[in-house]
């Protein structure tokens, strides 16, 4: 045979296809069958990397001829090894009978095929591996987010999917164990762990990771019990100071129970990102199965976190006014603004769309533009010659981040050439330590600026009576829980009336909120609090219901 022109056909073979694996019988075709080779073999080892987390071996039989008998010995003619480029090697084999005898031109020959042949299977690697990368994360090697979604498709094609149970789950302590190792060591602990992982999955299963903490995987739904056992506790190992330390691994876990309700693949990840949103706010349950009502709920915050934007420069958010009354005098003397939301004709009440803008810090848009529509009211008030009064407002303790944020509330009120006694800032007492220092740090700062502060939800919190020792706040606001009480006991007033005694030795302003019965007023009058908030006296009322309070300031009781 013509051995140039074989070849020059061999190589057309090898490059008509993207496959090299699937295009080499055909192409070995051409000259095995003339040399008496009975077959050929590759074998990969590949070691472990990021593209391939487990590493990769295998054996192939690429080309299979027949032996001319059955009782011939074929043994190796041929072997040539060409390395990988993640330092791997990959080796090809030549068989023939014993008998064989190869002249040396003829052998040339077969080892330039099986060189051409390496070349085009290195090629077709890079790309195979280009490809991938495209839907592989590249810390872990694991599917991202579009290789998971492949693979899905794959099983919502094939009809079964529902074999199947989604998870989506992310990792706790994370921080904590950066913090502890370091971000490269950290990012070998995530590889170990992807492992891991890897491991427990069978060949129809997979699992994908997002990246950073953030993990999901479609596992056969006969295997769940094992799979929430390892999310719930994995040990792997981190390096430190030289020497292996144990890691354990806990996750929290989304889980949607595939059903024929499926519509498209995108749901998968959907449903179980769902479920692990509500498993996050439960900080006792480690994994949820998604259901309806957790769906629609989910649904409904998402509405809430795209329309919030728009919200905001279309002025939906409205202000009003809930007066603070002086008991003794039935005299308004103050008022906290609150937000209400108007969004296509309809009301969205604080309750509901707060937490939702806390949870993704939202909040401190909507914080910063109350403030700015209250000093804007009282500006108008005065140029109107009105005589307002002080009036509160809420900040989130998410907000509390911000470093500027006190400079930017007193660049809002210098806007508006305000004297600083109209403002009081507001926030919530913490139930955290950590909060605590955010919110001493801020206090401390508006104290330096000489504006008002107000503890909001007094006695629910962190070690409240620290906090009339250690916040520098002008005002302390005292939770309705306190009086919440059909009837009010002789130890609701001993404590009340201790707290209070001591907010005004500190000279402290105390008054309490969600004041609604006669009772309770004559109660907080017994203590000594004079100044109150709630439903006895008003309502949160409008901007123009408000300015008619503030021309007659006095309550007919």
């Amino acid at each position: 045979m013509d051995k140039t022109i074989t070849l020059d056909k061999f190589v057309q073979i090898l490059s008509g296809t993207e496959n090299t694996m699937e295009a080499c019988g055909a192409a070995f075709s051409l000259i095995a069958p003339a040399l008496q080779i009975s077959r050929i073999t590759l074998d990969m080892n590949i070691p472990e990397t990021r593209q391939t987390p487990t590493g990769e071996v295998r054996h192939l039989t690429v080309y299979s001829g027949e032996m001319i008998s059955d009782e011939e010995t074929e043994i190796v003619w041929l072997e040539e090894s060409q390395r990988t480029f993640e330092n791997g090697m990959i080796t090809a084999r030549v068989y023939a009978p014993i008998e064989t005898n190869w002249s040396e031109d003829e052998r040339q020959f077969v080892l330039s095929a099986i060189r051409i042949f390496l070349i085009h299977i290195g090629r077709f690697r890079l790309v195979e591996l280009v490809q991938k990368s495209a839907l592989t994360q590249y810390l872990t090697g694991l599917p991202n987010s579009g290789g998971f979604l492949a693979f899905a498709t794959r099983k919502v094609i094939s009809g079964e999917i529902t074999k199947y149970n989604s998870y989506y789950f992310n990792l706790k302590g994370f921080g904590l164990i950066n913090r502890r190792f370091g971000a490269d060591e950290t990012d070998n602990i995530v590889r170990r762990y992807a492992r891991t992982l890897l491991e427990f999955c069978e060949e129809d299963e997979v699992v994908g990771h997002l990246g950073g903490d953030n993990f999901v995987a479609l596992i056969r739904k006969e295997r769940t019990g094992d799979f929430l056992n390892l999310l719930q506790k994995t040990t792997v190992y981190g390096i430190r100071d030289g020497e292996q330390v144990p890691v354990t691994i806990s996750a929290v876990a989304g889980v949607y129970d595939i059903d024929d309700s499926l519509k498209n693949p995108g749901q998968i990840l959907g449903r179980s990102s769902i479920a692990l949103s509500v498993a996050r706010s439960l900080s006792n349950e480690p994994f949820l199965f998604v259901t309806k009502d957790m769906s629609t709920r989910v649904y409904r915050e998402k509405q809430i976190e795209d329309r919030f934007e728009d919200g905001l420069l279309n002025n939906e958010f409205k202000v009003y006014y809930q007066p603070k009354v002086d008991t003794k005098t039935h005299t308004l003397i103050g008022a906290e603004a609150l937000s209400r939301w108007l969004c296509k004709g309809e009301y969205v009440y604080p309750a509901e769309f707060v937490p939702v803008l806390e949870r993704n810090s939202f909040s401190i848009g909507l914080d910063i533009y109350v403030i700015e529509e209250v000093c804007r009211t009282i500006r108008k008030w005065l140029d109107e010659g009105l005589d307002p009064v002080p009036v509160s407002v809420n900040f989130s303790r998410s907000d509390l981040t911000d470093e500027r944020l006190a400079d930017h509330i007193l660049e809002i009120i210098n806007k508006y050439d305000l004297d600083l006694s109209y403002i009081q800032i507001e926030v919530t007492e913490t139930a955290t330590s950590k909060e605590k220092g955010l919110i001493t740090h801020f206090l401390t700062k508006l104290n330096g600026m000489n504006i008002a502060s107000s503890i909001d939800d007094f006695g629910t919190g962190y070690s409240s009576l620290g906090i009339l020792r250690d916040l520098p706040v002008s005002t302390i606001k005292i939770d309705k829980s306190f009086i919440d009480n059909e009837v009010l006991t002789r130890r609701d007033e001993i404590v009340l009336k201790n707290i209070i005694q001591m907010a005004k030795e500190l000279d402290i302003e105390v008054i309490t909120e969600g004041v609604e019965r006669p009772d309770q007023i004559e109660f907080l009058q017994r203590v000594g609090c004079d100044l109150v908030q709630g439903f006895f006296y008003d309502r949160p009322l409008t901007r123009e219901e408000f300015e008619d309070r503030l021309k007659n300031k006095t309550y007919s009781i």
